[in-house]
């Protein structure tokens, strides 16, 4: 059998860091000049007095992210790109009845996802916080019609993983990643206002920040935009072509279930596969759903690309894993990646207060590129987790 090359590497790990031009505060500025920083306005309306103004309030910026939040709209389009009229309803992205309950304690469970009261509180540091299963994973991004007929193969007692159930676990995923990237960029703008009644020596670097964020905003809408199309095309024409996929089921419940979408950038072994933010793309996603059927956990990747390309081969180096390192891998996987992420009471409320700074540290110190020693700390072991894998399948040769 002939000796394949490898992979050609993704043009990204070669490109420089695609961010905006700086902008700097001239000594001296007309009144009438355009604002040095790029607003298109003129200086008099824009920065000249700032510094005089009353302090921003960065909580309007979390309030206006919660209103984005509460947009709704159904993320289904039909043929002709028309939403539908059906009634919009607060849709979970992890079963209520399955992964959700299975997990919880009293019907609540811990949910990753930051608040800036709770931030704040704990001096920047994330804590989970108990939710009812009620409004964990939910999102008012489908209609009732949609939500109960769309997804019925993958919410009963059990599911046979196939290529269709698997695109339907990713495309609720991307959907949700599309909802949640369209609120941020929509409060993007708000950032240029946090140097107001700053001195005006602070202002610049504030406004470069701004900047930045904003790239990244348009940047990451445009990009899950385009692959939500992509998969809005697939799943109307029921069309798996090209379309891979990959599970695990392990013989008991992992603490964790999640629903979300990431752009891998190292494997499971440290390699890098793709440096985001550098270059124009496009980059590969993969979408990552934890969920339970009948006591027993399964995760589900999926995911559109190059074969060998980012996407596939980190999927393979986790389908790579010794049956040992299966489960520890998915906990920290929903950790690391994805903040739609939930958290068994009983498991959590176990662990030592070491053990939980360590596993939900990236959350708030995860900044620039992964590095590969974080990678490779994915596979280690999770307090009190000891399940075995009992099958597994998807498109890989390995998996099958």
């Amino acid at each position: 059998m002939p000796i394949q090359p490898p992979p050609a590497p993704h043009p990204s790990l070669f490109m420089p860091l695609n961010r905006p031009p700086r902008v700097h505060r001239p000594p001296k500025i007309g009144r009438n000049d355009p604002c040095w920083c790029g607003s298109g306005r003129k200086f008099k309306a824009c920065h000249d007095g700032r510094e005089r103004l009353p302090q921003f309030n960065h909580h309007h910026v979390a309030e206006a992210f919660r209103k984005e939040l509460r947009r709704r709209y159904c993320s289904y389009a039909g043929e002709a790109g028309e939403p539908c009229g059906a009634e919009i309803i607060g849709a979970h992205t992890v079963q209520k009845e399955g992964g959700l309950r299975a997990i919880s304690r009293a019907g609540k469970v811990y949910s990753l996802i930051a608040t800036m009261g709770g931030l704040e509180k704990n001096g920047g540091r994330l804590d989970p916080r108990l939710v009812g299963i009620g409004d964990a994973s939910v999102f008012p991004g489908f209609c009732s019609t949609h939500d109960n007929d769309l997804f019925k193969p993958i919410e009963g007692k059990d599911c046979a993983i196939g290529a269709w159930e698997a695109l339907l676990f990713a495309y609720r995923a991307v959907s949700f990643e599309a909802f949640f990237k369209r609120a941020m960029l929509a409060v993007a703008p708000l950032f240029a206002r946090l140097d107001e009644g700053l001195p005006v020596e602070d202002q610049e670097l504030a406004q470069n920040m701004a900047r930045h964020f904003h790239h990244g905003a348009v940047a990451g809408e445009a990009g899950t935009r385009a692959r939500k199309a992509a998969y809005d095309t697939r799943v109307r024409a029921r069309d798996v072509n090209g379309f891979s996929y990959a599970w695990t089921r392990f013989d008991g419940l992992l603490p964790l279930v999640c629903c979300g979408a990431f752009l891998p950038d190292n494997d499971l072994t440290g390699r890098p596969l793709q440096r985001l933010a550098h270059g124009t793309g496009p980059f590969e996603q993969v979408t990552l759903n934890i969920t339970s059927y009948g006591g027993q956990s399964v995760i589900v990747f999926g995911w559109t690309g190059k074969p060998e390309g980012p996407a596939e081969r980190f999927v393979r180096s986790y389908q790579n894993l010794g049956d040992d390192d299966r489960a520890a891998a998915a906990v920290r996987l929903g950790l690391e990646y994805l903040e739609n992420s939930y958290l068994s009471p009983a498991w959590w409320d176990a662990l030592t207060s070491a053990d939980r700074r360590r596993l939900v540290r990236h959350s708030v110190e995860t900044h620039g590129p992964r590095s590969a020693a974080v990678s490779l700390g994915l596979r280690q072991p999770v307090p009190h987790l000891r399940l075995r894998v009992i099958d597994r399948g998807g498109s890989l040769p390995t998996s099958v």
